[in-house]
């Protein structure tokens, strides 16, 4: 307790290489920062009050389309499977 009225936030800059995948961009992207998010609240011990990304680096992205069909000739229909992977460096504020 000798520490009262001292300040107790903590300022830490991580880098994070996240990959994922998703039906177009977008949602690629969106997943690579949901993980981001886990791995950030892993990263540090404590509270994460605030994080903020500083640089975001595209590392390699593939955009695939195939085509499905039912029981081999019925019903084709295309499937697009996009993956995207980023480097991401993010200032995380915690307590």
């Amino acid at each position: 307790m000798d520490q009262v009225g001292m300040s107790c936030l903590k300022t830490v800059t991580k880098e994070f290489t996240l990959e994922s995948y998703g039906k177009n961009r977008t949602e690629a992207v969106a997943a690579v920062f949901a993980k981001l998010k886990k791995e950030a609240y892993a990263a540090v011990d404590g509270l994460l009050i605030h994080m903020q990304p500083q640089d975001v680096i595209l590392l390699g992205e593939e955009e695939k389309t195939k085509v499905q069909k039912f029981l081999g000739f019925f019903a084709p229909r295309e499937i697009q499977d996009y993956y995207i992977k980023l480097k991401v460096i993010v200032t995380i504020q915690y307590i």
